[in-house]
Order: structure tokens, then C-alpha cells, then sequence
């Protein structure tokens, strides 16, 4: 990413797609919770895939601001091309 996109802006972005994470995660306990096993599987699997594209789109911005990824998430800024 390059830092294309100012930390300020990086940090509300993260937030809110976080925050998109966590509902997925919460609408599959509920699902869980109510739904037959059969119901939980498939809706886990449509699931994982929006969680796995959020993860894509959080990824660069944790990559390129380290100290704005949810603590536990260890980022490395990435080389700068061209240096050995």
C-alpha cells in the first residue's frame, strides 16, 4: 500500500471493517445458537468468505501502520524496494 492512505484515514477504515468482522462473527453464534447444524455449516461457509475478504482489505492497512492492527496482531512494515 505504500502508505497511500494517511494513517488517520487507515485507522477509521480498520475500525469500521472490524467492525463488519465482528458482526459476521456474531451473526454466525447466532446462527449457531438456533439453527440446525446443517443451516450453521453453510452459513459459516459464506461467512468465512466475508470475513476472509475483510481480512484482505485490513491486511495493507495493518501492514503499512503496524500499531493500528487489534492487539495479538503482529504486522511488519514491509521492505522498502531497493534496499539490501
Amino acid at each position: 500500500m505504500d502508505n497511500e492512505i494517511d494513517k488517520t484515514t487507515a485507522t477509521a477504515v480498520s475500525t469500521q471493517l472490524l467492525d463488519a468482522f465482528n458482526s459476521v462473527e456474531n451473526a454466525m453464534r447466532i446462527i449457531q445458537e438456533r439453527c440446525s447444524q446443517d443451516e450453521f455449516e453453510a452459513f459459516r461457509s459464506e461467512a468465512g468468505k466475508i470475513a476472509g475478504g475483510l481480512y484482505l482489505l485490513l491486511e495493507p492497512l495493518w501492514r503499512a501502520y503496524p500499531d493500528i492492527a487489534p492487539e495479538g496482531v503482529v504486522m511488519a512494515r514491509p521492505e522498502k524496494k531497493g534496499k539490501s
